[in-house]
């Protein structure tokens, strides 16, 4: 017997309930599948306003509803509320757009209330929290239910989320109440609240948020399968040939530039042809300095040649292309290091100090005159990612795996920019990462755009998941066990890799990321403890080489956790 289409069905007996009663713009067809509110509630500085409807309309064709609410003490303020019904299989899929304008610039700062009925009244509730433990309650006290952290005002609530995703549960049914990734959503009893600080106000001409709620999910797996399928719908799952990666390396431009041949020729001694698509090697420090990497924006090209400040060596596009060719060749995969975050150096010839997001950041021999970050509220910046994106792409894109956007945990929640350049950087960040990598998608559908949120327990547990929006997590962590549980819900159906600067050393920490998180074995060679795998003892390889052979026997898969794997060995001092 065939399924019925659903929406097929909901469409037509709308038509003939609409031809029977004249219903176009009557909001009785729509309360039955999907609540639209009569006020939406603001807070404008110390003011609490009840935003009332003053129009409705329903398009048949669309099969959407758009209520407009406005309220005369802020005649510039405008809110626009567009919702639709449909469905995925069986599931009852509502999804209301919030679009905010206003004609004049906001004095005060503006939040918003939003009633979402499936958080008013439930009996059990599931949360992937951002250590990477899924939450489950029965009850609650108090109407703080849970934040997720990201652009606006980023309060933290004691059950803090890694993503914008809660599941409330009456009896056995529940609904998935998930929000778009680019902005704070605070979840509260009956309602989901987000802020724009006066200091950037509504940066976008239409301020726009979606809020989507799914029925008939009563598991976290469930809720996640569908959160990818509505909320990041236009984001596409990571390419499949990432989750089979047993074994990663970085090469910081070791041994006078030898490091990279020397450490394929041995790993290809001891490995068999059918394992090398398993490993993953990455070129970093390939270029000349940190905020240009060898890319001249005046010709909109990469440098033919130049000197690398690591190596006071010559190098050159020739040179680069025969790395990734010699390993590619021999069956491996092969990434390149995109950039450091937003840093750069202020010894370069167009340094301003008005363009200057914060101090500081790495400051190795790549670096000249000092790191600063990059503030990319300011369009020149944000169009320079994009323009060398896309010289370095056109260049490599072709030849190469995939590219490694370091450090991306620079931009931590709630950054505003400076007065000169005000913005939500974060947000910023993050659509210009799902634009960069969407780019590299068009040189090869398998290409992979990695970013490295490192997301963990005390600097950087402010960061937002950047990853829900790129191909997977590279970070530079240095595998330390404690930032691994972090990664679990940003990158659920992708990959979570870390270098490890002191592989043998704290060869510890890889075994642990290995048998706790899934995660591939990984050495590095140029800093840290500066010994590639050409360079280990017998017994050092054949430590590496027995994980490997484990760990290349089944594919990355995340899982939530209901406690915390405990990590009993050597720390970093």
């Amino acid at each position: 017997m065939t399924k019925p289409n659903f929406k097929i069905f909901l469409i037509f007996s709308f038509c003939i309930f609409s031809a029977l009663t004249g219903a176009g713009n009557s909001k009785n067809h729509v309360s039955s599948l999907v609540y639209l509110p009569d006020t939406i509630t603001i807070q404008y500085g110390k003011d609490r306003i009840e935003m009332a409807e003053t129009s409705y309309q329903y398009d048949i064709q669309s099969q959407k509803s758009r209520s407009t609410y406005s309220d005369g003490k802020i005649a510039d303020l405008k809110i626009e509320l567009i919702a639709e019904v449909s469905y995925i299989r069986t599931n009852k899929v509502v999804k209301y757009e919030i679009e905010i304008s206003s004609a004049g610039k906001l004095t005060k700062d503006l939040g918003v209330s939003f009633p979402v009925k499936a958080l008013g009244n439930f009996d059990h509730i599931l949360m992937p929290l951002k250590n990477g433990t899924i939450c489950e309650r029965d009850k609650l006290s108090g109407l703080k239910i849970a934040s997720y952290r990201c652009a606006g005002i980023p309060e933290k609530y004691s059950n803090d989320l890694a993503i914008p995703v809660i599941i409330t549960i009456i009896g056995e049914k529940g609904t998935a109440i998930y929000t778009d990734p680019y902005f704070t959503s605070l979840f509260e009893t009956g309602t989901i609240k987000w802020s724009y600080p006066k200091k950037v106000g509504l940066e976008d001409q239409i301020e726009k948020r979606t809020i989507i709620q799914v029925e008939g999910i009563d598991n976290l797996d469930s809720g996640m399968d569908f959160f990818y399928q509505t909320i990041l719908k236009e984001v596409p799952q990571g390419p499949d040939w990432a989750k089979e990666i047993a074994l990663i390396s970085y090469d910081y431009m070791s041994d006078k530039c030898r490091g990279w041949y020397n450490d394929i020729d041995s790993l290809t001694r001891i490995t068999t042809p059918d394992d090398r698509h398993k490993i993953a090697l990455c070129l970093h420090g390939w270029y000349d300095i940190v905020g240009r990497y060898c890319f001249d924006e005046k010709t909109g090209k990469l440098d033919k040649k130049w000197n690398n400040r690591i190596t006071k060596m010559d190098l050159s596009l020739e040179d680069l292309h025969d790395r990734i060719s010699y390993a590619k060749k021999r069956g491996y995969r092969v990434l390149m290091y995109f950039a450091d975050g937003v840093l750069s150096s202020k010894g370069l010839p167009d340094f301003r100090q008005e363009d200057v997001l914060e101090e500081g950041g790495w400051n190795g021999p790549d670096v000249i005159g000092g790191p600063y970050h990059r503030n990319i509220a300011s369009k020149r910046h944000a169009d320079f990612y994009r323009d060398y994106a896309m010289a370095l792409f056109t260049e490599f894109g072709y030849d190469i795996d995939g590219f490694v956007w370091d450090e991306t945990f620079y931009i931590q929640a709630g950054n505003l920019g400076t007065d000169k350049f005000p913005g939500y950087i974060d947000r910023i960040q993050m659509r210009l990462i799902k634009e960069l990598a969407a780019m590299l998608h068009t040189f090869g559908p398998d290409k992979a755009f990695f970013t490295s949120d490192c997301i963990g327990p005390d600097w950087s547990k402010d960061v937002p998941p950047y990853a829900l929006v790129s191909d997977g997590t590279y970070q530079d962590s240095h595998s330390n066990p404690h930032f691994w549980s972090y990664g679990i819900f940003p990158n659920y159906r992708n990959t979570l890799w870390s270098c490890n600067w002191d592989p043998i050393k704290f060869f510890a920490y890889t075994v642990f990321g290995v048998y706790a998180y899934n995660t591939p074995v990984v050495f590095t060679n140029g800093w840290g403890d500066d010994k590639g795998f050409s360079e280990m003892t017998q017994k050092e390889k054949s430590d590496f080489m027995q994980l490997f052979d484990y760990r290349k026997q089944f594919r990355t898969k995340m899982k939530a956790l209901h406690a915390l794997p405990l990590y009993y060995g050597p720390e970093e001092k």
